[in-house]
């Protein structure tokens, strides 16, 4: 099974999961796209990953996770322990050159805009990378 085929498996699978039907994506996506993405006949951009996960209530990095699980037959969980131990990895190295590393939560709480506190974000954790010139 290919990657494409893998996304567009989990993503019908929740789809179905969630009773939400092409149309309900209409603010998302338009149908087209999401039947070329189910269909393993479109690759996904991040920003439409991000769109289409905010969609399923659900975080990016699950849809990903999910995704190589259905392509490797390895549990999630290992997926998520091994993304542990490398990000563990990368902040003892003190990171990527040009790339800064949020704290983990509890080290550092940053509250959201009240307008973006939405399921999706208060629901959501996940470690954020940024760019830094």
């Amino acid at each position: 099974m290919t990657l494409k085929a893998s996304f567009a498996s989990v993503l019908r699978a929740l789809r179905s999961k969630r009773n939400i039907t092409q149309r309900d994506f209409a603010d998302t996506t338009s149908r087209t796209y999401l039947s070329k993405l189910e269909l393993g006949k479109s690759s996904i951009t991040l920003d439409k990953l991000d769109q289409v996960s905010r969609r399923l209530e659900l975080s990016p990095l699950t849809l990903l996770t999910l995704t190589l699980s259905e392509e490797t037959g390895k549990p999630p969980s290992e997926l998520v322990s091994k993304l542990q131990l490398e990000i563990a990895g990368l902040q003892q190295e003190e990171g990527l050159p040009g790339l800064r590393m949020i704290p983990e939560m509890g080290h550092q709480v940053r509250r959201l805009p009240r307008r973006a506190r939405s399921y999706h974000e208060l629901n959501c954790m996940q470690a954020e990378l940024a760019f830094v010139d």
